[in-house]
């Protein structure tokens, strides 16, 4: 059987449970070389997961070994250096949100891995839910007409994780590291708050869904008593001319979440509600509304590397298209120039 050699850049607390874990269990991959900043970590998520390698040089890693792609979950100010280096390598790439901070830094990765032929995604789970999936089927097929206004929303408490407190996320056994309170805190690391955080999961999966192209952004970002943003409200303009209104607040009760979607067309609609966990999508000459089967549970987060590895191998697609990730960008980039200036920022 033919498998996937795949290198992991970054084996902390995500990259182990979101992909170093994962892949271990896969049957098409096979994890070549883990690379941490500090060897002593590399080296004992090798061994834990039978890795045959470990670098805490990601540059040797790719050099020294006959990879076929490389899985990014490092800090967000390290992605655009490591993926422009294994795309040059001739690696395809999957990156961890947020994909890159700025809009010509995402473009220019497009652009290499377009020229070489190199697979290029960003890692957004809920991009595989099935309700989603199913909603982007039905506007692919014009069920919905010509899209008009789209409205999503997500919410979870980070607030602490942005003040340093990473108390919330205590050891679940000796597998599960808990992240740097800097990878959170720290604006030199990710690059804002909300809108890199969770608001780039928001953005990302409605672009995955209507396949729309953005051309204008106006944003307003509350700090709260942080460096950076906590609570985000952005509106889209579409080429086609549809409009999008993006919110996301990281300051909730403990263990809350909302999430929500709203996708309104000429000939139907669309509309997710997580806090009754129901989805319904409502056709023109429908007499009312139809609910969306309830899904059976798995690990969304998972299907991201195992989709990858398949896409290497050519038996699958790409599930979330590099545009999709390109575009994230642009839209978080004007976003947060829009906060800034008070002004609507232009995509081109």
């Amino acid at each position: 059987m033919k498998r996937a050699r795949i290198g992991i850049i970054g084996v902390g607390w995500w990259g182990t449970v979101g992909h170093l874990e994962p892949l271990s269990k896969d049957e098409k991959a096979e994890v070549v070389a883990v690379y941490s900043r500090t060897e002593e970590k590399a080296r004992e998520r090798a061994e834990r997961y039978g890795v045959p390698k470990y670098y805490s040089d990601y540059r040797r890693m790719i050099e020294e070994n006959r990879l076929d792609g490389v899985i990014i979950a490092t800090t967000p100010n390290m992605h655009y250096e490591q993926a422009r280096f294994a795309l040059e390598h001739g690696l395809h790439v999957l990156m961890e949100k947020p994909f890159v901070f700025r809009a010509e830094e995402a473009e220019e990765l497009a652009r290499i891995a377009q020229e070489k032929g190199l697979l290029l995604s960003v890692c957004y789970p809920q991009c595989f839910h099935p309700w989603l999936v199913e909603a982007r089927q039905q506007i692919r097929e014009g069920k919905l007409g010509n899209l008009l206004l789209m409205m999503r929303t997500f919410s979870q408490r980070v607030y602490d994780l942005y003040k340093g407190d990473v108390s919330g996320l205590k050891e679940r056994g000796e597998n599960y590291p808990v992240p740097n309170p800097t990878s959170y805190s720290d604006p030199n690391i990710v690059g804002g708050g909300q809108g890199h955080t969770q608001a780039t999961h928001t953005i990302g999966e409605l672009l995955y869904v209507c396949g729309l192209r953005p051309v204008s952004v106006f944003a307003y970002m509350n700090n709260l008593d942080l460096p950076f943003d906590v609570v985000d409200v952005i509106a889209v303009r579409f080429a086609n001319g549809a409009l999008a209104t993006i919110g996301s607040s990281g300051l909730v009760p403990p263990r809350m979440v909302a999430f929500g979607t709203q996708i309104i067309g000429d000939k139907g609609l669309f509309a997710l509600d997580s806090t009754r966990w129901a989805a319904k999508i409502w056709l023109e000459g429908e007499p009312a509304p139809r609910d969306l089967a309830q899904p059976e549970h798995r690990n969304l987060a998972a299907e991201v590397p195992r989709n990858f590895v398949r896409a290497i191998l050519g038996e699958e697609e790409l599930h979330i298209p590099t545009q999709v990730a390109v575009d994230t960008v642009k839209i978080l980039d004007a976003a947060y120039r829009s906060a800034k200036s008070g002004q609507a920022v232009e995509i081109h």
